[in-house]
């Protein structure tokens, strides 16, 4: 009986986990008001509003207004009414465990939040999500989705959802038994909801933190908070929650043997459903009582209420109580050695169980085809990655190898510009070298000039102090054949060093200006060493106002004669 009445308990705790204790006059006032609205961006809101006020009562009427919200959110083009229906949508169907329409919608909603930086709504859509992969048994995506979202919630500052989403993580642990780590997040939910007064959360811990210890059969415990939970339900006048603190405790006092006090939470439990008239949790607590009564013994009693819960499970459309009932009946009516009704039961069992199972298998097949689904939606998520990854490697790559190959090149270039560099100061050095030699060079022409100067002058002498005519002639013809010698001499020398330093100075200067004559090359290769008039006269013998009349003819014939040019500046440029 254990294990059956705690999948009962866990799947009316479940359902109590999103009660929120409607009261019809919210309701009949939210409608009136839908009635009356004008504007859709209201309308909208106040159909949200009535979309969560029947969760817990009605899914399929609690569908019917979040869907009316959805249509007139698109057809009003409102993208905060459109992001909040979907999350909506999502909810419902994964109450009503239509999973792939539930993960359509919330992907969905996941995506346009991310879109438009909505972490409100953000975080509701990876609860959702959560959730869903939570039903489908893949609790590692699940887990990621929770926890992604309890990491949201906080940055957010929503301690509400904080709350849900640590009471949904703990139940991905229960389910997976690690009931260590349920109790953990079952406890920090609780303490979070009390510490910001969410009485229906601190209810919701209670009975979570009951639910572990009764796993473990700690029934003291069990009690403890399943009273402290009924107190806070009584107070606040959730009875829904109240009706299934009272079922609960009345089986843990079953289970201690403590049979009046069970009888005590079961009345108090039945009493709280009809008051509410809520017909699944009637049923139930009905089914309670009926094997509480087969456990004492009383089997008539048994019996009254086990017939109840058949007709009106039947009424009422739900396979799995009948199925229950079916079997307890069954059970009864052995004890009673009524073979042929209990045959009768019993053949009521199999038809239920059979039609159960096909709900189940397809249930299940639909669980699968869209665990499948979001699988290869995954595999082709990571894949694209994948792709994404090896194009950014390849690109990465390209870049790296097209660094390396223009590092290469400028290094290249720049051993080049340095042996350039070098090369050129080489011939600069060579150039600075010869003209020093050629300066000297020049220098040592003056020089023998002046000293031959000196020996034409005393041969002049000697000539005029001759007494005959024969030695003055043989004088002045000696002085006039060194004059000639020597002044051939040197230039020779002179041209022949100076075209060694400044190798295209006289054809550049020819090409420009062909109608130069040697004496005035000359001059203007004295002039490009950057010789003054007084050395050019005392290479050249010539007197100096000779020399500055050959500039003034040479500044003509260059075309500079009435500019502001520099004569020796104008010939180092060429």
């Amino acid at each position: 009986m254990k294990i059956r009445h705690l999948i009962i308990i866990l799947s009316l705790f479940c359902i109590a986990f999103f009660s929120k204790g409607i009261a019809q006059q919210t309701i009949d006032k939210l409608e009136v008001s839908l009635q009356l609205e004008k504007d859709p961006i209201k309308k909208i809101e106040i159909l949200l509003r009535l979309a969560e006020e029947f969760k817990t009562k009605d899914l399929d009427l609690a569908l019917q207004y979040a869907q009316q919200g959805y249509d007139l959110s698109i057809v009003a083009n409102n993208k905060d009414g459109e992001l909040k229906s979907m999350n909506k949508l999502a909810g419902i169907f994964s109450d009503k465990t239509e999973l792939k329409t539930a993960m359509d919608f919330a992907v969905k909603a996941k995506a346009m939040a991310v879109q438009v930086e909505n972490r409100e709504q953000l975080v509701y859509a990876l609860y959702n999500i959560g959730v869903i992969y939570s039903k489908l048994g893949v609790y590692e995506k699940s887990s990621e989705m929770l926890y992604e979202c309890l990491l949201l919630s906080e940055q957010i500052n929503d301690q509400l959802m904080e709350d849900k989403v640590l009471n949904s993580i703990g139940i991905v642990y229960h389910n997976q038994k690690n009931y260590n780590k349920a109790l953990e997040y079952y406890l920090k939910a609780l303490v979070l909801a009390r510490e910001i007064g969410y009485s229906a959360g601190v209810s919701k811990g209670l009975n979570n933190v009951a639910a572990i210890y009764g796993i473990r059969e700690d029934y003291p415990k069990v009690v403890r908070y399943l009273r402290e939970a009924i107190s806070l339900n009584k107070e606040k006048g959730d009875f829904d929650m109240l009706g299934v603190n009272y079922l609960n405790l009345g089986y843990y006092f079953q289970e201690l043997k403590q049979y009046d006090s069970a009888l005590f939470y079961y009345d108090e439990a039945l009493k709280s459903y009809i008051d509410q008239n809520n017909a699944a949790s009637i049923i139930s607590a009905k089914i309670f009582l009926a094997e509480y009564y087969l456990e004492l013994g009383d089997l008539e009693k048994s019996k009254e209420f086990a017939k109840e819960s058949l007709d009106d499970s039947r009424s009422n459309g739900l396979k799995r109580f009948v199925y229950e009932t079916a079997s307890l009946l069954s059970k009864i009516n052995y004890q009673q050695n009524d073979s042929l009704q209990a045959l009768r039961y019993e053949i009521l069992e199999l038809r239920m169980k059979d039609s159960l199972n096909i709900e189940e298998s397809q249930t299940e097949m639909s669980k699968l085809e869209l665990q499948y689904k979001l699988e290869k939606a995954e595999q082709k998520k990571q894949i694209a990655q994948q792709r994404k990854d090896m194009i950014t490697i390849i690109v990465m790559t390209s870049l790296i190898f097209i660094i390396i190959v223009i590092i290469l090149l400028l290094s290249r270039m720049r051993i080049k510009a340095r042996a350039a560099k070098l090369e050129n100061d080489k011939l600069e050095m060579d150039l600075e070298i010869r003209s020093k030699e050629l300066t000297a060079n020049v220098m040592s022409i003056i020089k023998k000039n002046k000293a031959l100067w000196q020996i034409a002058k005393r041969l002049k002498l000697i000539q005029q102090e001759a007494v005959k005519d024969e030695t003055k002639m043989a004088i002045r013809k000696i002085t006039k054949e060194l004059n000639k010698a020597v002044e051939d001499e040197h230039w020779e020398e002179f041209e022949l060093r100076f075209n060694q330093t400044h190798n295209e100075f006289y054809n550049k200067l020819l090409d420009m200006f062909p109608g130069l004559t040697p004496n005035e090359q000359r001059l203007c290769a004295f002039l490009r060493l950057n010789m003054t008039t007084k050395e050019i006269s005392e290479i050249t013998g010539q007197r100096i106002a000779t020399i500055e009349m050959a500039r003034t003819r040479l500044r003509k014939k260059l075309d500079i004669t009435n500019t502001q040019t520099n004569l020796i500046t104008f010939l180092t440029q060429i």
